[in-house]
């Protein structure tokens, strides 16, 4: 349970307490006219009252573990950072598409591969050449590292054909994913990539 449905949760069952405790106060006091009766009932009341702050109090502590559980497993999550853009480089001629790959999670990522898809697909593209100048798959990346995989420079045909035969022929919901042991960061297709493919 992730901490959105813990936060909704909690609001509901706090909206409960507080429409359950008016309801008890207000029939408590309402039924209640005169001066002598009052401390009857008013004691009896607030040690109610007590109670049900207790019980919130315990209830906001289960619920604030939770929260720090949920912290403590994301940080300790895989975060990788993606790009997904055209590069110009020192000494090559033409241009290349390329992914740039930061880590900055507290655990390692192990980069397996590299696809392409598109929602109007049910096909998937997987990225097999890369550039000479590229870091190799599979790839290891610690907190702080960050590795560029550049497509081999024939790979913009190589889309163009996919987008033909297997979207339709839309670049509309085109999409890379960074695949690793336990995870897939999904890039959308930035303007600059789609200018270069067209």
């Amino acid at each position: 349970m992730d901490w959105k449905h813990i936060k909704f949760i909690l609001a509901i069952i706090v909206i409960i307490l507080v429409a359950v405790l008016s309801f008890v106060i207000g029939i408590s006091f309402g039924v209640t006219f005169d001066q002598d009766n009052l401390t009857v009932v008013l004691i009896p009341a607030l040690s109610a009252m007590g109670s049900w702050v207790a019980g919130g109090g315990a209830l906001a502590a289960v619920f604030t573990s939770l929260w720090l559980a949920e912290q403590q497993r994301k940080n300790n999550a895989e975060s990788l950072k993606c790009v997904f853009d055209v590069f110009l480089i020192q000494g090559e001629p033409s241009e290349y598409l390329g992914v740039n790959v930061t880590s900055h999670g507290n655990k390692p990522s192990n980069i397996n591969s590299i696809t392409i898809h598109s929602l109007g697909s049910k096909v998937a593209m997987s990225i097999q050449q890369f550039s000479h100048l590229s870091a190799p798959i599979p790839t290891s990346l610690p907190y702080g590292q960050q590795a560029l995989f550049i497509l081999s420079s024939d790979f913009k045909t190589h889309i163009n054909d996919y987008v033909k035969n297997r979207c339709s022929g839309s670049y509309k919901n085109l999409f890379l994913s960074v695949n690793t042991t336990t995870s897939v960061f999904k890039v959308k297709f930035g303007d600059s990539v789609l200018e270069h493919l067209k």
